[in-house]
């Protein structure tokens, strides 16, 4: 009687696994429809970035003027009343760029922009690479592509990574050098041999933004962890190649380098960024759920009870040691977080936070895809309708200042002002400066976060405003509205509206002129 029962069930159940695998393939081929529209959504404001010529970013501007002052050989100087220019960030990326626009004729601002979105799509096939990685190789080569797809195809789903993929900043370069060096350490798990080049991208990545340490730090744990030997060998490179480029750039710069990256780069704490933080990665709560799905999965993986220890387990399968790489990258990645609360930051400090979710994503897909190979039920139903709504979501998330075709002539009658004045301009948008054929002297922003923490007196620049020593001033907002209190403290300000009285609107920008 029960044998007959079971001999049965067996076709009906099957019956319904295959019904199941039919709706997962549906729902995959949807899942893969939404990132497709994503990235083509992404990539439609990158073409529109790229024949943009005015700025998209209040930092472009400076980090031009940065670029240009690196490559003549003036950069890093000291930082005087006025001219007063901080450095913020090593010189890889201003090399880059500058490389780039030189080598292929490109206006420099474009060709910063085109180093942005080139290493964002090199970062989203990095972390193609590193999901593929971790994944157990007994699966099916379809599953393995699958899920890696659909995490470097979430990348873009992330509103930090649309918007710093397609301005003239550091970061994307920076991210993706980090993922590289990652990368590059997953594999020297089995190929000792390329732990240098993982030190060298890893240092670049540094070089780039000072604050690209998880993967570094990851990647140093993970192999100590595996191979130990190889894990010195990292320390080691990082330590030589790092302090031979420091060493160059101290004698190059006599001194000022350390003084720009240490003692200038300092930010005041502003623990009311929580809000902010919290906000931002709201934004991500349904990545941030199937990421922690996976997270949950990969763990379990890992403490697999057939092994005797993490290290015994991490040993025998190379995409085990792959997998608690990536982990402790989360992990240090989310320890880092707190960088955020600090004023002026910004969701770029989300970047390769982004990227860390973004693979677990793909491994967070793997379930699902497996199940829709195989035609048996799904592990959870829930797990693919996040997978459907994340990038649905995504569409729906302004992530990147819309570009307005009127806008551009209006800017460029600012610039012919500029280019007219008869005395120095300071102005928020500094691209409107260099386009204006002035170079950028003064960044209200540092200058007035550098004031606070007694770094620069302001007392010679307010004489300087006071006696009208410019020609006019160009601010986002005015005096009340929180972008302008922050750029211009309140001596600076009362300078200004003492003598710039006159007020004018051009777009977004207000136009403070000299009385009659």
């Amino acid at each position: 009687m029960n044998a007959a029962s079971d001999g049965a069930a067996a076709p009906v159940a099957q019956r319904g696994a295959g019904g199941f695998g039919l709706v997962l393939r549906g729902g995959l081929v949807l899942v893969a429809l939404l990132l497709l529209v994503d990235t083509g959504r992404w990539l439609a404001m990158a073409w529109s970035a790229l024949h943009y010529a005015y700025d998209l970013d209040y930092g472009e501007g400076i980090v031009w003027q940065q670029m240009r002052n690196i490559v003549a050989g003036t950069g890093y100087g000291p930082l005087g009343t006025y001219p007063a220019i901080v450095y913020h960030y090593p010189p890889v990326y201003h090399l880059a760029t500058a490389g780039i626009a030189g080598l292929f004729g490109l206006d420099q601002l474009i060709a910063g922009r085109l180093v942005s979105l080139l290493s964002t799509a090199a970062s989203m096939a990095l972390i193609a690479l590193l999901i593929r990685s971790a994944i157990p190789r007994s699966e099916t080569r379809l599953a393995r592509a699958a899920a890696a797809a659909i995490g470097a195809l979430s990348l873009p789903a992330f509103p930090a990574i649309v918007t710093w993929s397609m301005v003239m900043r550091v970061d994307m370069l920076g991210c993706a050098l980090t993922l590289a060096g990652l990368a590059l350490s997953v594999r020297a798990i089995t190929r000792p041999a390329l732990v240098p080049a993982a030190a060298l991208a890893f240092v670049l990545a540094i070089y780039t933004k000072q604050t690209n340490i998880a993967a570094p730090l990851a990647a140093l744990i993970g192999l100590w962890f595996v191979r130990p030997k190889s894990a010195f060998v990292l320390l080691g490179c990082c330590a030589a190649l790092g302090l031979s480029a420091l060493a160059v750039l101290v004698v190059a710069s006599d001194g000022g380098f350390l003084r720009h990256i240490l003692l200038y780069n300092i930010n005041r704490l502003d623990l009311s960024q929580w809000r902010w933080l919290v906000g931002a990665l709201l934004l991500q709560a349904l990545l941030l759920a199937i990421a922690a799905v996976a997270m949950v999965h990969a763990w379990r993986r890992l403490t697999d009870a057939h092994a005797e220890t993490l290290r015994a387990r991490v040993t025998q399968d190379d995409s085990c040691a792959a997998l608690l790489m990536l982990m402790l990258f989360a992990a240090v990645n989310a320890a880092l977080l707190p960088l955020t609360l600090k004023s002026g930051a910004s969701d770029n400090y989300l970047i390769i936070w982004s990227c860390g979710i973004a693979i677990f994503v793909g491994l967070g897909a793997l379930p699902i895809v497996r199940a829709a190979e195989r035609g048996v039920a799904p592990p959870s139903p829930l797990l693919l309708a996040l997978l459907v709504l994340a990038p649905l979501l995504a569409t729906y998330i302004p992530s990147a200042r819309d570009i307005d075709p009127s806008e551009k002539q209006r800017l460029a009658a600012v610039v012919a002002r500029i280019a007219a004045s008869p005395r120095p301009v300071i102005s928020d948008d500094m691209v409107l400066l260099i386009r204006a054929g002035r170079p950028v002297e003064y960044e209200p922003a540092i200058a007035a976060e550098l004031a606070h923490g007694n770094l620069y007196d302001e007392t010679g620049f307010v004489r300087m405003v006071r006696r009208g020593d410019f020609g006019f001033f160009l601010t986002r907002g005015d005096r009340g509205s929180g972008l302008y209190d922050a750029r211009y403290n309140r001596r600076v300000a009362d300078a200004i509206d003492a003598a710039y009285p006159r007020k004018e609107m051009v777009g977004n920008l207000v136009v403070h002129l000299p009385a009659r």
